[in-house]
């Protein structure tokens, strides 16, 4: 027989989480002040009582604790399951307990005890893993009714200056199902990060969702201005998590905000592709498909995302400003930017019979499209309009066969090899050296 669920501060995650164990027939008992909650929850099923009651039916059950530390009850809630000691328990907490971490961010990561709200969240997960808890370090929560398109909708929503760092989301149903597999599968006194498999920086998802809904950025302002938790820059791994067999619905905000978009009536249908000339006032969407490029595509690019990032966007501005020795392309599944190529010809009198091909970029959602294929066909044109060019030239990473194919099909040859063209890290990257006749 399936023990009782017992969830000690039903608040958004564990109301949803309690809703569609109750209505799976499961005995839910949920602790919540909130009226509306409160309702949500009988109204599936499940018996609603305060944490006081609720804290004398635990014993032998599967408890779940989401109560904030500055509510204060932890010590009483930790001696009250002492005395009734569930068969598994949870304690909910928070990617913050890593402070000013940043890259890299596993559950092997020091703890940071500089912030009040930091030290509260530790001395809360030890007292519980003191009880056999699996502690949950839970990253930023998303989903129906907690989503960051309604801010931008409403005109609420700010981005920082220079894009921000990297962020770690995840959808409020692939956490359900997480605490379902934490609370089935996981180990007593682990710890378990929880995020999806991309952070990005908040620029990314906004100018995702602004194309989305035709609606522009929102404005900038300084990274120190925004809450504290939009100021770093880590990417939360999930690999312990998905050593349980556990696996995202959603695994990036592509996926989940699509959901929740098409959830709300707002269909998220990719349009016919387009190709045009970049404009200066396309500059914020370029800037965060190129600095989403740097990323996830390092060895791709000459420049680095710190470089990039560090630029001012008057700088970028300038890149798709008209000229007779420079194009950038973008390729448009509607609205959204979802491909760039730029050529950049030599100005020199004995070099201006050639140009250079840089920043292509495709999002891995949109290959296999025909993306790439036609922004490189779209560029070859642009460059036969130029008076005098003779040559197109790229250098491709030896080794990305798809790249390498695709340049070939239109027509561009080999004629030699860099060797460490790149660094990337502690790893280098030779470069394949390419030329197409005009």
């Amino acid at each position: 027989m399936t023990p009782p669920l017992v969830l000690l501060g039903s608040g958004y995650t564990l109301t949803r989480f309690a809703v569609a164990e109750a209505r799976a027939g499961r005995d839910v008992l949920a602790a919540t002040r909130d009226a509306a909650r409160r309702a949500e929850l009988e109204h599936a099923g499940a018996r609603v009582t305060s944490v006081e009651d609720a804290l004398l039916q635990t014993a032998g059950a599967h408890v779940v604790i989401s109560v904030p530390p500055d509510a204060g009850l932890d010590a009483r809630i930790a001696a009250a399951l002492a005395e009734r000691m569930p068969e598994r328990l949870i304690y909910l907490s928070s990617t913050g307990v890593y402070g000013r971490a940043r890259g890299h961010v596993d559950e092997d990561t020091p703890v940071e005890l500089s912030t009040p709200s930091s030290r509260e969240r530790v001395e809360a997960e030890s007292r519980y893993l003191q009880l056999g808890a699996r502690v949950m370090r839970i990253a930023g929560i998303y989903g129906p009714g907690r989503s960051m398109h309604t801010r931008l909708l409403s005109g609420a929503l700010r981005i920082p200056e220079g894009g921000g760092g990297r962020i770690s989301r995840i959808h409020v149903d692939d956490l359900v199902d997480a605490i379902r597999v934490v609370l089935a599968r996981g180990e007593a006194g682990a710890v378990f990060c929880v995020a999806d498999d991309r952070p990005a920086p908040t620029e990314e998802p906004v100018a995702w969702l602004s194309a989305r809904l035709g609606v522009p950025m929102p404005p900038r302002v300084p990274l120190d201005s925004l809450n504290e938790t939009v100021r770093g820059d880590r990417a939360i791994s999930n690999a312990r998590l998905r050593s349980l067999g556990w696996a995202p619905r959603y695994p990036d905000f592509i996926a989940g905000y699509t959901a929740l978009l098409e959830a709300e009536g707002r269909p998220s249908v990719p349009s016919a592709l387009s190709v045009r000339r970049l404009q200066p006032e396309d500059v914020d969407a370029f800037r965060a498909l190129r600095l989403r490029g740097l990323l996830d595509s390092p060895e791709a690019f000459g420049a680095s995302h710190a470089e990039d990032a560090a630029l001012p966007l008057d700088a970028m501005r300038g890149w798709l400003e008209a000229g007779p020795s420079q194009v950038v392309l973008g390729a448009f599944e509607g609205p959204q930017l979802v491909g760039t190529l730029g050529l950049k010809r030599e100005v020199r009198a004995k070099l201006a019979h050639k140009a250079v091909v840089w920043g292509m970029f495709v999002p891995q959602e949109f290959r296999s499209r025909g993306v790439g294929r036609r922004l490189l066909s779209a560029l070859v044109e642009e460059g036969r309009k130029m008076e005098g060019l003779e040559c197109v030239l790229l250098v491709v990473s030896v080794g990305n066969a798809a790249a390498h194919a695709l340049y070939r099909s239109v027509g561009f040859r080999t004629y030699g090899v860099e060797p460490h063209a790149l660094k990337v890290g502690d790893t280098f990257v030779d470069g394949e050296l390419m030329i197409l006749t005009l």
